[in-house]
């Protein structure tokens, strides 16, 4: 009888051509490719599913419109993702970890605080602004940004991890006597409560704003909320940025007769 034939590994070892070992070597890159092809059939389920949801809400939507959505079968997605809930927790996962990156970049590219603080204030809102469809299905949802109650623990260490990323930065510029002295954690919930706001008045009027007119008011807001007087001056910001009080005090002026009480008058003095 013949002997097998053997074909080297590359390591200095052989192996025999129908072995397990040489199965196990042809199941590999098979492997490889069918998980690459369920990453992007996630991936397109998700994108359908964000749309889906910003229309129509998560409790209306089903999952045969984010099927048609995306084009794919509803057998497909369910070998994928587990069912409607699951969808929507890895839309939410997915767009937050890109927003957390975002806002990283933009911390980590200023040395000031209130320069890195407020790169993270308004990139952070551009990234809604950039995908409004996320913002929408948000703004649907009714979750509150600054109260830290996410449905999945996966969700929570994300929150966690992104609020901790004003919270250092209030803390570093209470320090520094830029912003008002009250906890740290406090004024960063406070901050996102701020943000949420205005992204939503955005959302309510249209989605019409410019990005550059969103920006501005949520800077004047964040410098009327959170600085303390005197900070724009002693960091080199221009104080352009704060909105002047509305004088209500009562002048010396003495008020000025009517017109017509002044007919009256002179009528009068004809008589």
């Amino acid at each position: 009888m013949a002997a097998r034939s053997r074909r080297s590994t590359g390591d200095g070892r052989s192996r025999t051509p129908g072995s397990p070992a040489a199965k196990r070597g042809k199941s590999q890159p098979r492997r490889h490719v069918r998980q690459e092809r369920q990453a992007l059939y996630r991936r397109i389920a998700a994108e359908a599913a964000e749309r889906i949801f910003a229309d129509k809400g998560s409790g209306q939507a089903s999952m045969q419109e984010i099927a048609a959505e995306a084009g794919l079968s509803l057998a497909t997605i369910y070998g994928v993702v587990d069912g409607k809930d699951g969808l929507l927790l890895s839309v939410h996962e997915w767009r937050m970890r890109e927003f957390l990156d975002r806002i990283r970049s933009a911390r980590d590219a200023h040395a000031g605080t209130l320069d890195a603080h407020l790169a993270v204030l308004l990139d952070g809102a551009d990234f809604f602004l950039e995908h409004p469809d996320f913002l929408r299905l948000c703004c649907r949802d009714g979750y509150g940004w600054a109260s830290g109650l996410t449905p999945t623990a996966t969700s929570g260490a994300l929150w966690t991890e992104g609020i901790a990323i004003p919270t250092e930065l209030f803390r570093a510029g209470i320090a520094e006597g830029i912003y008002v002295d009250e906890p740290p954690g406090l004024l960063a919930r406070k901050m996102l409560a701020l943000k949420q706001v205005e992204l939503t008045h955005w959302v309510e009027e249209g989605m019409t704003a410019s990005s550059k007119e969103v920006r501005d008011r949520l800077e004047a807001q964040f410098v009327r909320a959170f600085c303390t007087p005197g900070a724009l001056e002693a960091t080199g910001r221009p104080a352009a940025t704060t909105r002047p009080a509305t004088s209500t005090a009562p002048t010396n002026e003495p008020a000025r007769p009517s017109r017509r009480g002044q007919k009256r008058t002179t009528k009068d003095e004809d008589r």
